[in-house]
Order: C-alpha cells, then structure tokens, then sequence
C-alpha cells in the first residue's frame, strides 16, 4: 500500500514493467496497469507496493501496482492534505481501473466537510487524481456507519427510493423506473462499485410511476379488488 516512484528500465515481451527504485528492482505485471496505458524505458511510474516476497533464484522480489484500491487511496492521500492528516478517513474504496471509482470518506472533525475538501475549489484535487489513473472518473461520498444510508450514497447519482438490508449482506434497492439505467450504469459499472464500496450484493426493485411495485398481476389484481 506505499506509494513509491521508480524509472522503468525496461518492458518485457510479456508486458510486464521492470521499475527500479532507487537500489530496488520491481516488476509491474501486465494485469497491474491500467487499461491503455504503456510505458518505456525512462518514465518515471508512481505505484503502490502490493507484495514483497523471496524467489529462490531472484532473491527479494516487489511488485507494483497502480490497479488497486490503495493507490488510489494513495493518490489521494498525497494531493488532499486533510487526508495526509487525519481530518478526513478513507473508510472504503472501490475502482474499476481506468473506468470509474467510488471512495466513501469521513471527518474526524465536525468543522471539516469530507467530500468537499477531498473534491477540492472546481474539482482541482480530485482532478489531479483522475488525471494520474487516466482518466479514471471517481466519485466521492461521505461514509455512514447505517447500511442502508451508505447503498443509497454509493448508488449515486441514481436517487432511490427505499434500502431493505436482508440476510447474507443482501440489499433490496427501490427506484422509480427512470432512475434504473443511472443506477445500473455503464456496462453494469455504477451498481457494481456500489456492491464493492459497501460489501453488500445489490438487487434492484423497479417502482412504477407513483412509487410502486411492478408487479405482472396488478391490474388483474385491481380488478378484482379495486384500490383498497
């Protein structure tokens, strides 16, 4: 999870990056970049450290990262002083790399507006991040510690109706039919990372117009009964 900055050295036929770091050599693996992105031999890469370990032929071997989670905590730690010193918390994070982010935040103080200082004056700090994880588009809210608060944040911007907290980290969300494609999101992205920022397996429950259930029976069921 430590940030590091390193010269590459060189790229295999395997894309694999060799990074060295100071005395250190490193290697970032194909799967540990960012989509799109391609290095040579003189860049300077910021990563994250995500494993040391012994190979009996190579010795002590690193490997970097810049697709996970806490690089982007890293980043953001680095460009948002309020986080460097302990007035705003990364509660969680999740990322698609390259694609989109959600990151939940909290203060420490009560005078302190997480997102607002993690976002920046016009978005500068949060820019900054987006533009070293190429583009990566991240979204930042504030944290709660009641589920059903934090599904209806994470799930932004779609607005929704009603959480129910079930069994087994399940969780029934309620919107209107408007609200179903932001919700979802891009190939499936935005419901996704709201699954992986609050650890709870989303299912949606589409509304009608006047805020109920879709339901194949109603109108069968209203002609028998009449609204009741």
């Amino acid at each position: 999870g430590h940030m590091v900055f390193g010269s590459v050295t060189r790229v295999d036929s395997d894309e694999n990056t060799f990074i060295e770091i100071d005395e250190l050599r490193a290697v970032m693996p194909r799967k540990n970049r960012i989509k799109g992105e391609k290095f040579k031999p003189g860049d300077v890469v910021k990563a994250v450290i995500k494993s040391v370990y012994i190979d009996k032929s190579m010795g002590i071997k690193v490997e970097l990262s810049r697709t996970s989670p806490k690089f982007l905590e890293a980043l953001l730690k680095a460009e948002v002083p309020e986080i460097k010193d302990g007035l705003v918390l990364i509660a969680a994070s999740a990322r698609i790399p390259g694609e989109r982010a959600k990151v939940a935040l909290v203060a420490t103080s009560p005078n302190v507006d997480p997102v607002g200082a993690t976002v920046g004056t016009k978005g500068v700090r949060i820019n900054a991040v987006t533009k070293e994880l190429n583009g990566e588009n991240i979204d930042a809210i504030e944290y709660s510690a009641e589920p059903a608060i934090l599904i209806t944040r994470a799930m932004a911007p779609a607005i929704i109706s009603s959480v129910k907290i079930g069994e087994d980290n399940k969780a029934v969300v309620s919107l209107v039919t408007e609200q179903k494609s932001k919700a979802i999101g891009k190939s499936g992205i935005n419901i996704r990372l709201a699954s992986m920022l609050t650890g709870h397996e989303i299912e949606l429950n589409e509304l009608g117009v006047r805020g109920e259930a879709k339901d194949e029976n109603a109108k069968d069921l209203k002609a028998l009964f009449g609204d009741l």
